[in-house]
């Protein structure tokens, strides 16, 4: 559970959260590996995570004992894990990421020597540091934004020749190729290129090739502003958010910034708004909530859902100050609102709306999943109708939980 600032109010933090612990976002970068580098307790959900969603062949953990932390010998114990974990892989990665947790930050450590050291003895590995750092939540270096930034800040400074390839940035998952966006890039002769979708670590050095770059995530604009700098890349805006007006509002900028003519989508609406519809008609009386882990910008679903028919009991979010863009900070506050009770007949959009309202049913869903526009919303109808076709009770969902 963590507890509100401003007044008191539990969250429940869900051990998968859509299973996207910090770790995993990172091993998006394509042959790459993780010492995880904290006190075992800190180890524990990313340890959880690797086992369920199969990605522990991949991490590696050195796990920090007060001495260590006390008299500073794990800054010499990480280098000599390092390099006993590339001593025993058959094949080396080409990428070893040194992950530090909260208590690194507080020590104030400089990695420098210990990335150079082991890239001096494999050269042919980029070794580099990421920080878990939920202490920075409340601050204006929230983890995510860190995350995402320093992911591609190790990419070579050296400038290449911009290619046709347009990137996405700020998600974990690579958009599905039915994505009107991935059509729209590739049907003009881009490449749209996701880390994620990728297995080869060139894919990871062509961020650089980019023409533009397409912000999923507004953790993602502190990246983007980087590669911008760095490779003369523009980028847009690309939020996950799920009204048609913004859905044609980001197609029309993605056109403009790369000089292409803008499609009509009509007939697309059309077909999005009658799948809805029917899908909402199927669960009848059925209620849905709605929480900002599951969608970064859960009003504009709800209202999408609430339009084509569907009932929408109470959404859960996070709020930042409106009066500012799109950001990567914000003060956080929690809703004043809270209930416990269990309902077998409501679907709910997120693990921490099913965790607040007992919902007899939940959609596995951790920031968008990768889905967005018309695409997207057809994604989240036919997972509605899966999750009304298959229930299960608030008991099984509670005793998930506890596993």
């Amino acid at each position: 559970m963590i507890a509100d600032q401003t007044n008191g109010l539990p969250r429940y933090c869900h051990p998968y959260h859509g299973g996207w612990d910090v770790a995993r976002i990172a091993l998006d970068i394509p042959e790459s590996r993780i010492l995880f580098v904290c006190p075992v307790s800190c180890a524990r959900i990313i340890c959880l995570n690797a086992v369920k969603y199969g990605y522990k062949d991949r991490i590696d953990v050195l796990a920090l004992t007060e001495d260590d932390i006390v008299s500073g010998n794990y800054e010499e114990k990480t280098i000599e894990a390092a390099c006993y974990v590339l001593d025993h892989l058959e094949k080396l990665p080409k990428a070893l990421i040194l992950y530090v947790s909260c208590i690194d930050a507080m020590l104030g450590n400089d990695h420098s020597f210990q990335t150079q050291e082991i890239m001096d003895r494999y050269p042919g590995v980029n070794c580099f540091v990421l920080k878990m750092c939920p202490i920075t939540r409340y601050s204006g270096d929230l983890p995510l934004v860190a995350l995402q930034h320093d992911m591609y800040a190790p990419l070579p400074e050296a400038k290449v020749p911009h290619t046709k390839t347009a990137v996405f940035i700020g998600t974990n998952i690579a958009y599905s190729p039915e994505n009107e966006l991935v059509r729209l890039l590739e049907d003009s002769g881009y490449r749209a290129l996701h880390i994620q979708a990728s297995d080869s670590y060139d894919d990871y050095l062509a961020v650089r090739e980019s023409s533009l770059n397409l912000c999923l995530m507004p953790f993602g604009k502190s990246a983007c502003e980087m590669l911008k700098e760095r490779y003369d890349t523009p980028f847009v805006p690309y939020f996950a958010r799920y009204d048609y007006g913004s859905i044609r509002s980001t197609l029309s900028a993605v056109c403009s910034a790369l000089d292409l003519p803008l499609p009509d989508f009509a007939a697309l609406e059309a077909e999005t708004t009658r799948i809805l519809k029917e899908t909402a008609e199927y669960i009848g009386d059925t209620e849905i909530v709605i929480d900002g882990i599951a969608t970064l910008f859960p009003d504009t679903l709800r209202s999408t859902l609430e339009s084509c028919g569907f009932r929408i009991r109470r959404v859960y979010s996070d709020s930042v100050d409106r009066k500012l863009p799109d950001l990567d900070s914000g003060e956080v506050t929690m809703p004043l609102r809270r209930s416990y009770k269990s309902d077998d007949n409501v679907i709910a959009i997120g693990m921490v709306s099913a965790s607040f309202e007992g919902a007899g049913n939940a959609i596995d869903i951790f920031y968008d999943n990768g889905w967005w526009g018309h695409d997207g919303l057809r994604k989240i109808s036919a997972e509605i109708r899966n999750a009304y076709d298959h229930p299960r009770s608030s008991e099984m969902i509670r005793e998930e939980t506890r596993r």
